[in-house]
């Protein structure tokens, strides 16, 4: 079986796929990641096949898309985001990769497409082709599901210029979804559970890093460089005064050597280490503050942890803050708290010293173990692409 995984150029993205594109390639499957330079330098880097997409060129005289924006001024979770805007922007990018990832695709001819939700190029590819199309979600997430209608209606004319069924934005054929159903955002739509199996990045092993203990709580901070570069470090420099006076307890920051300067001055029970990779890191430590990523936070459940998020305020990063206190596994604060150390500490006490934020951290914990695991789905993906012949060389339409 050949599997063709696409992905938008945002390593978050990819991340939850690259167990399962291990779990293929074990079972004897060829696959490859296409994209652009974002997302093939992380396949690269997970040890997976790469093939280059190039956008083609912009017109000298057109005008950047516009960005999308909030709708109102409610709290992070209870708004959407501007879906024109949106369509602006999905109709620019993927109107200028769309020929390439055709192009590579008539030429491998793959039996099944992976895709991440809102990386639209994936479906229309497999539509286009008439093979099997799976969406696999990256965690707590109901955005993408209400992102189809204004999606499909956004890329009709890409859909019809490339030849898809009806001129219109394909459902996927197989829906992935590695969300603990604790965490299940209830407008999420029904998806086909695969266990989150944590992959950070490359790293190596923090053998000089911190140790929980009764006596010294070891509370690890992380913020994507995504969120770090668009929002700044203003909230973490405000999380690292919320550890001064809190006694028995350690905060440990993962970033980069030139922003940990902008922390400075810091209480003497906080350290700032280089990024390295949370899945080791989090068997050490006690608890969790972090921007509201999905990949991030599932892998603290994963360890039973319980947590803090401090979300900016985007739409995705809203949602997870929304279920984890639904879920009584963390607690989270609005942006405008977010400044202020004396509301981060009170927060972050209150989930140190309530038991019932660990003990809901360990029931979606042993929910996660309980889904299948990615090799597990393996079988599936192989009946599904078996339903279909791949398309041949000859019969496989001309792109437009």
């Amino acid at each position: 079986m050949r599997v063709l995984i696409v992905v938008t150029p945002i390593s978050s993205h990819l991340l939850p796929l690259v167990p399962l594109a291990w779990a293929l390639a074990g079972a004897g499957h060829e696959v490859i990641c296409a994209g652009e330079p974002g997302a093939v330098e992380v396949a690269r880097a997970a040890g997976l096949h790469t093939v280059d997409i190039e956008a083609e060129p912009l017109p000298a005289d057109a005008p950047p898309p516009a960005p999308a924006r909030r709708t109102g001024g409610a709290p992070a979770a209870a708004w959407e985001p501007d879906w024109e805007a949106l369509a602006v922007r999905w109709r620019f990018r993927v109107g200028r990769v769309i020929d390439g990832y055709l192009r590579f695709a008539r030429e491998w001819r793959p039996h099944l497409v992976l895709s991440d939700p809102v990386e639209f190029c994936g479906t229309i590819v497999a539509g286009a082709l008439g093979v099997p199309s799976v969406v696999h979600r990256w965690g707590t997430d109901v955005l993408t599901t209400l992102a189809r209608g204004p999606a499909r209606a956004a890329l009709r004319s890409v859909c019809e210029r490339v030849g898809t069924p009806g001129g219109l934005l394909p459902d996927p054929d197989l829906l992935l979804d590695p969300c603990p159903p604790l965490l299940r955002h209830p407008r999420a739509a029904p998806a086909r559970p695969v266990r989150f199996v944590p992959y950070n990045g490359p790293g190596s092993y923090p053998v000089r890093g911190p140790m929980a203990s009764p006596e010294r709580r070891t509370i690890c901070v992380s913020f994507s460089s995504r969120t770090i570069d668009k929002s700044g470090t203003a909230t973490l420099a405000a999380a690292a005064r919320a550890f001064d006076g809190l006694e028995g307890v350690r905060g440990v920051f993962t970033l980069s050597r030139a922003r940990a300067e902008e922390l400075a001055p810091l209480p003497g029970n906080v350290q700032v280490i280089e990024p390295t990779p949370l899945s080791q890191l989090l068997t050490r430590c006690t608890a969790l503050i972090h921007h509201g990523g999905s990949g991030t936070g599932l892998t603290a459940l994963r360890h039973g942890l319980p947590q803090l998020v401090l979300a900016p305020p985007l739409p995705s990063l809203g949602v997870y803050a929304e279920r984890i206190e639904a879920c009584g596994a963390g607690r989270s604060l609005d942006p405008g708290e977010q400044l202020d150390p004396e509301a981060i500490r009170t927060a972050l006490r209150e989930v140190l010293d309530d038991r019932s934020y660990r003990a809901a951290a360990g029931r979606v914990r042993d929910e996660m173990a309980a889904m299948p695991a990615p090799s597990e789905v393996v079988a599936e993906l192989e009946e599904l692409a078996g339903a279909r012949p791949a398309p041949s060389r000859a019969a496989a339409p001309r792109a437009a």
